[in-house]
C-alpha cells in the first residue's frame, strides 16, 4: 500500500501525506524494508520510521502530522 508499485502517489507512512517519490529519491528520503520501498515527506519521518518499523504496520496506528 505504501510502494510506487501499488500506489503510483506513494504515502509516508508515518504522517499520511503523499509524496513525490522523484524528490524523495533526489533528497535521500527513501528507505526498503523487508523488500518493500518507502518514501518519506521529509527527514524527521524517515528517521521515526527507522527507529521502528513495525510501530508502522500496527492496525491501530493512525498517521499524524
Amino acid at each position: 500500500m505504501h510502494t510506487l508499485e501499488m500506489n503510483p502517489t506513494p504515502v509516508d507512512p508515518v504522517c499520511g501525506m503523499t509524496v513525490n517519490p522523484d524528490v524523495a529519491r533526489a533528497a535521500g528520503l527513501t528507505t526498503e524494508h523487508e523488500g518493500t520501498s518507502y518514501y518519506f515527506c521529509g527527514r524527521g519521518c524517515r528517521l521515526e520510521f527507522l527507529d521502528d518499523p513495525k510501530r508502522f504496520f500496527d492496525p491501530d496506528y493512525l498517521p499524524h502530522m
